[in-house]
């Protein structure tokens, strides 16, 4: 069996944590994090909306189908911008931790 140390013999105890000492993301990683969550809902606004959408009566067909294909490619178009704020905020974090 090994020697204790002298801290150990002494049962020393660590110190209780204070407010000061929680780390806070840096702000411009927060503003990522909710400017990339902002952009999935509204992206997911957008494309449940597109589920709503019906032909008028004074309309093709082709124009109700535009105007959802529409819809869709700007509900993607928000959802990656989203998704690529968020990961970069991820990557930002995992290759900069104590910033």
């Amino acid at each position: 069996m090994t020697k204790l140390a002298d801290w150990e013999a002494e049962g020393a105890r660590a110190r209780p944590s204070t407010p000061r000492d929680h780390v806070q993301a840096p702000l411009t990683l927060r503003v990522a994090t909710w400017v990339g969550t902002v952009l999935l809902v509204a992206a997911g606004i957008v494309l449940t909306s597109t589920t709503m959408i019906s032909q008028h009566a004074d309309e093709s067909a082709t124009h109700a189908l535009l105007r959802a294909l529409i819809l869709v490619v700007i509900g993607a178009a928000i959802a990656v911008v989203g998704a690529v704020t968020l990961m970069l905020r991820f990557i930002a974090n995992t290759l900069f931790p104590n910033s």
